[in-house]
């Protein structure tokens, strides 16, 4: 009976151990799973980044900065801008400086300074939106032109970011053109590309380019402004 008795004890402890070894297994199993709140990014140790919120962002919320026109396409592939060295030649020095004094005479309302920079006809492609019977009081008329819905131009300053290209008896200045609108608070900055000719000792210009389009009031310029004179 004794002997029965120590059997029963050893075994009824022996089962509790039992039990509770399972016990404890699980519950090391339990807690090594995550938890609902857990996600499966946590649980494999990712690091997790989080997206910024919008306040604090850069862009047009809110800035001061002025949102500035983009540059004019180039048709012919060539890279709008004054991508090239600073002229540097004589035949460059003389060009960039040609076109420097045709915007220069657009900034001053100089009709006849203005005409005068122009090959013969080269002006012709350009439709004034003020007749005056001959080139400079025509132009005169014109510059600052406000047509309707569009800011009527004020002043156009070429900067000294500008590059040129000599071909022959021809040349490409590309220049950086700050232009001033009235009644607007931000100007524009974009690139000028001007076509010039040599005609003797002097460089004249080919055709109108944006610049002047600008001038008078035309705000869709063509894009054979834009292309080399054939």
């Amino acid at each position: 009976m004794d002997q029965f008795r120590l059997r029963t004890a050893t075994l009824i402890i022996a089962t509790a151990l039992i039990g509770l070894g399972v016990g404890l297994a699980v519950g090391i199993f339990e807690n090594d799973e995550p938890s609902p709140e857990t996600t499966a990014a946590e649980a494999s140790g990712e690091e997790i980044s989080l997206a910024p919120s919008d306040e604090g962002r850069g862009g047009n919320g809110g800035g001061d900065e002025p949102d500035l026109p983009p540059t004019e396409e180039d048709p012919q592939g060539l890279a709008p801008g004054p991508s090239g060295p600073a002229p540097s030649s004589a035949d460059e020095l003389a060009a960039a400086d040609a076109a420097r004094d045709y915007v220069r005479a657009i900034n001053d309302r100089d009709g006849r300074e203005v005409c005068g920079a122009f090959t013969p006809g080269g002006i012709g492609t350009l439709d004034l939106p003020a007749d005056r019977g001959n080139c400079p009081a025509s132009i005169e008329a014109s510059l600052g032109y406000r047509k309707k819905g569009q800011p009527a131009w004020d002043t156009s300053e070429m900067t000294e970011d500008v590059s040129a290209q000599i071909d022959g008896d021809s040349a490409r200045v590309v220049a950086t053109v700050f232009t001033e609108y009235a009644d607007v608070r931000e100007p524009t900055i974009e690139d000028d590309i001007i076509y010039l000719a040599r005609s003797g000792d002097r460089w004249l210009v080919v055709q109108p380019s944006t610049t002047l389009y600008r001038a008078v009031g035309t705000a869709d310029v063509p894009l054979e402004a834009l292309a080399p004179p054939e």
